[in-house]
């Protein structure tokens, strides 16, 4: 959108709107610095004009925004500080600590707003800053032109840099481009211009259309626009909008990477994401690049907030891999070579690869990785992209699928520690219902102890547990019997044992409510300690299953070593003792699986394999003395 000039400034920095206006006025709103937002997305030369050109910049859009009465044009341009939280943990981390791979994205987010609530005013704060971005994103759709390389300089430079390049024969943004292309000091023509202030021309021009420099050892710097790496930042968003953006947002475009090369001289690379050549007869993709081919994919395969953030992010490195490792190939020129190549790059990430320690996405020091992946960390990356490269393919967007035919197999971790498990010792349950028992009788004292009991025989998941109600309970001729909606939203029997129908009984007895066969079939199986009929949420759960455990374990006289690994286990704990326990005691693996639900019987053996071990070494210490 082409604006009126202002002539009561000295210099113009703001003729035409663009995507990399609204990428500044983005950055500022999630707090970025302005001196640095304005010299990246802005193409100022020094400090003190970032004040005039933001100044500018947020006249011009806001104008816009009140020519179409949007009553929030008064928030274009500000910054809306929200208190730190560096201590709360990442959603992704807080999803992988608490075990709640499966529960649905609204649940999550309750789940972490309950464990770190906002107050009034951030809540405020935040409300604030979403309608800032929500309209920004609205006019940046509406007004926003692409620069093309047949646009005049000065409707995209400042009127004194324009002039400047105008001089020197460069007219147009594809003169300028193909200058810079040639590389050397092709600023030498310039008046006043230096190395570091062709260095800005430079990275502005790149900001604006793509160009074909080499680059080396690239510092990745990621557009402020609403991006994958979400994940890399304490979770904010406390709105319906900010949600579904979480979950929708597209791929992010970097604006912009700064390689170092060995000289010192730091050159630009606009990232381009290609298109397949392939063209199938029948398309079954609206996707014009790769991008949006994987964006469909995540949208059509994640189930839930985690699955989601854990595709994007892995399809990202991915992208960003083949740009700056591999010339900017796209997805259908990926080669069973490349497949080994990236599964190499995986093992040995580059330091150039990886963030710094406090960096994060849009501020400069961030880079795609923040360390080295684990061994289990690099088998989850290869298995994601395999399965986007087979989605790909089946979707007739790609033609063929080079990971096909790679040996995807990492082998186990040698590090890994093989008789680590999640799950209570039979010794350390009995201490713990000890403890629990020599306590004053009280609700919370009952409940535990159901807990406890119940899932140990059960095996439910968390989600599970306190989804559940009494009439999911029934007798059956062949005993008593649970109906769960589980994992994946698929239905389930499980067997109700008698340890876990008599913890039930004892803790209905408790509430008050009689016994299974004539309590209220709608009484929640877990309740909370003041209301019977009250059911109870995730922190709740996770709270008082933690403290519980913490006191008891505290007052064992379990092995140090045992208590030192015990202060981190939390429900899920519980239904992995299930697992472990019943293997150790010879129940049949097809048995536990349908019982806990697993999709195959491999996760089973997987997870619990090596719970027999015990009767190993008795059998061999007999034989072998």
């Amino acid at each position: 959108m082409t604006l009126s000039t202002n002539t009561s400034r000295s210099t113009m920095y703001v003729r035409r709107l663009g995507p990399h206006h609204f990428a500044h006025l983005r950055a500022i709103a999630e707090g970025m610095d302005l001196q640095d937002s304005a010299k990246r997305y802005l193409g100022i030369e020094h400090g003190h004009e970032a004040k005039t050109a933001h100044q500018q910049t947020t006249e011009a859009v806001r104008a816009l925004a009140r020519r179409r009465h949007e009553s929030a044009w008064r928030l274009i341009g500000i910054r809306i500080k929200i208190q730190s939280r560096s201590a709360q943990p990442t959603l992704d981390a807080f999803c992988q600590e608490r075990d709640l791979d499966g529960w649905s994205q609204v649940d999550i987010l309750q789940m972490y707003h309950e464990a770190y609530p906002q107050n009034q005013k951030d809540a405020r704060r935040f409300s604030l800053r979403e309608r800032q971005l929500s309209l920004l994103r609205l006019l940046e759709g509406l007004v926003a032109e692409q620069p093309r390389a047949t646009d005049l300089l000065s409707g995209w430079f400042d009127d004194r840099t324009a002039n400047k390049l105008l001089a020197a024969g460069m007219l147009t943004l594809g003169d300028l481009n193909a200058k810079i292309s040639v590389g050397g000091r092709w600023f030498n023509a310039l008046p006043a211009i230096g190395l570091a202030k062709a260095q800005r021309i430079a990275n502005h021009l790149a900001m604006l259309i793509p160009r074909e420099i080499q680059s080396i050892k690239p510092v990745f710097a990621l557009s402020a626009t609403r991006s994958l790496f979400a994940a890399a930042a304490p979770v904010n968003a406390a709105s319906d909008a900010g949600i579904n953006e979480l979950q929708m947002t597209r791929m992010p475009e970097f604006s912009g990477v700064s390689p170092a090369t060995t000289s010192g001289t730091p050159s630009e690379k606009q990232v381009i994401y290609g298109k397949s050549p392939y063209t199938s007869s029948h398309p079954l993709l609206q996707a014009n690049n790769d991008l949006d081919a994987v964006q469909s994919w995540i949208k059509a395969r994640a189930g839930s907030l985690a699955t989601v953030k854990t595709y994007q992010r892995e399809a990202s490195r991915l992208l960003l891999w083949l740009q700056y490792e591999c010339a900017g190939i796209t997805l259908s020129q990926m080669s069973v070579n490349l497949c080994g190549d990236y599964m190499v790059f995986l093992q040995n990430i580059p330091a150039k690869w990886i963030s710094r320690e406090s960096a994060k996405p849009a501020t400069p020091g961030w880079a795609p990785f923040r360390g080295p992946l684990s061994h289990n960390s690099q088998r989850q990356a290869i298995v994601i992209i395999a399965s986007l490269f087979t989605w790909l393919q089946a979707a007739h967007y790609l033609q063929v699928n080079p990971w096909l035919l790679v040996n995807k197999k990492t082998g186990d971790d040698r590090n890994e520690k093989m008789l680590e498990s999640k799950a209570l010792s039979e010794s350390a349950v009995l201490e713990i219902l000890h403890f629990i028992d020599t306590q004053t009788p009280s609700p919370s004292r009952a409940r535990i102890r159901f807990i406890l009991k119940f899932v140990e025989a059960v095996g439910l998941r968390s989600a599970e547990l306190l989804s559940a109600k009494l009439s999911d309970l029934r007798k059956e001729p062949e005993g008593w019997l649970m109906q769960i909606h589980g994992k994946g939203a698929k239905n389930r029997i499980a067997a109700v044992p008698g340890q876990a129908f008599l913890a039930l009984q004892d803790y209905l007895s408790v509430r008050g409510i009689g016994s299974i066969e004539i309590a209220p079939p709608d009484a929640p199986l877990l309740a909370s300690a003041l209301d019977p009929m009250e059911p109870v949420g995730y922190q709740s759960l996770y709270e008082h299953v933690k403290g519980w455990l913490s006191k008891a374990v505290s007052a064992s006289t379990l092995p140090t070593n045992e208590r030192m690994k015990l202060d981190k286990a939390s429900t899920h704990w519980l239904r992995h003792t299930f697992g472990t326990r019943a293997i150790a005691r010879e129940v049949p693996l097809d048995v536990i699986q349908a019982q806990m639900g697993h999709a195959s019987i491999q996760t089973t053996a997987s997870i619990y394999g090596r719970a027999p071990i015990k009767r190993r070494v008795d059998e061999l210490g007999k034989a072998f003395g």
